[in-house]
């Protein structure tokens, strides 16, 4: 069952490029959230209630003691990442270290735990974190389900574990937080509104966050940035009118799957993302039959970038991208829209 789960998330999440940066996107950011919620649980409890904040302060023992026993783990089981043994597509950067378990789910895992022992209606909020987190690593083709299982069962068992702690904790987190109540008086009833309802707003804040940080990021091919773009872009040299005979057409889909043996080639297929790195690289996701490869701009090469919904003939040098575990066009040397094959030379395809 757990290839078969991994494969269908894996296939889902890589069918747009939409849904490609949500995976990215909600493997690591549920994570921030739930400890974004222990940093409020804490300070809501300002000057006083010792013994939840004794609780939170075992939870992120238990969080680091899960994570020191996957250390242990890894030394003596290996379990291949599904990336390495499946036919899918890693979405996120990841090592081809042991799968088995997650380290953010172990570390979500004790968190969530401490936290619903503490202030149960943010644990529950921190359960919905960790599942979206384990279904978002599943489906970027980086762990099992089964991984992700017993990561957040790590977790919850380390912070149980070191529960009976909560007392001599409790008494030293009094000490340390004695000057608290001078710095700030926190009374119930003259609290202003960020001290009573702050875990509530702050949590809300996190989540515009997010989205706000998404989409920015999902602006980038569009609106005034990216007529500068086109309009930079005509300045350069522009592409060939069509592939060289040095570069046959190919099938997206015998790319992506690592059967071409040769160097050189060219694809027709459709644009649907462009992203434009930090190292002046744009990245260009190009689809065809069921799969996709990645065409990358350099700096060395410059070319103007294609807008996503373009169907775009790319020709350039075919290599694998470890990192990301994907065939690619690097550099890219040239496109145009459309099909702009010669009548009668070789096709996409033809190289199969």
């Amino acid at each position: 069952m757990d290839p078969s789960i991994v494969q269908s998330l894996n296939r889902w999440f890589s069918a747009t490029g939409f849904r490609v940066d949500l995976d990215r996107l909600l493997a690591l950011a549920p994570l921030f959230v739930i400890v974004g919620v222990i940093v409020l649980a804490w300070l809501a409890d300002w000057g006083r209630a010792p013994d939840r904040r004794a609780i939170l302060v075992i939870g992120v023992f238990g969080a680091l003691a899960a994570l020191a026993l996957n250390v242990a783990l890894g030394h003596l089981y290996y379990r291949p990442r599904p990336f390495l043994v499946l036919p899918v597509r890693a979405l996120l950067p990841q090592a081809p270290d042991s799968s088995l378990y997650s380290d953010h789910l172990a570390v979500a895992g004790a968190l969530s735990a401490a936290l619903l022992v503490a202030r149960r209606r943010l644990g529950w909020v921190a359960v919905v974190m960790t599942v979206l987190l384990g279904v978002a690593r599943v489906g970027a083709a980086v762990h099992f389900p089964s991984d992700v299982v017993v990561g957040a069962l790590a977790g919850a068992v380390c912070f149980a574990v070191l529960l009976p702690l909560r007392h001599p904790v409790a008494r030293l987190v009094k000490v340390l937080a004695t000057g608290e109540g001078v710095v700030l008086r926190r009374e119930r009833t003259e609290g202003t509104f960020l001290l009573r309802h702050g875990p509530v707003a702050s949590v809300g804040f996190l989540v515009l966050a997010a989205g706000l940080a998404y989409g920015i990021r999902a602006l980038q091919d569009h609106g005034r940035i990216e007529a500068g773009t086109r309009a930079v872009a005509r300045l350069r040299s522009p592409s060939a009118p069509r592939p060289p005979g040095t570069y046959p057409g190919i099938g997206v889909a015998t790319i992506a799957a690592g059967r071409y043996g040769a160097t050189h080639a060219s694809v027709i297929g459709d644009v649907t993302q462009v992203t434009r790195e930090l190292d002046g690289d744009v990245h260009i996701r190009i689809e065809g039959t069921g799969a996709f490869i990645v065409a990358e701009i350099i700096p060395e090469l410059p070319v103007g970038a294609p807008h996503v919904g373009e169907r775009i003939t790319a020709w350039g040098i075919v290599r694998h991208d470890g990192i990301h575990n994907w065939w690619e066009l690097h550099p890219l040397i040239g496109w145009q829209p459309g099909d702009v094959f010669v009548p009668g030379s070789p096709g996409p395809g033809t190289g199969d």
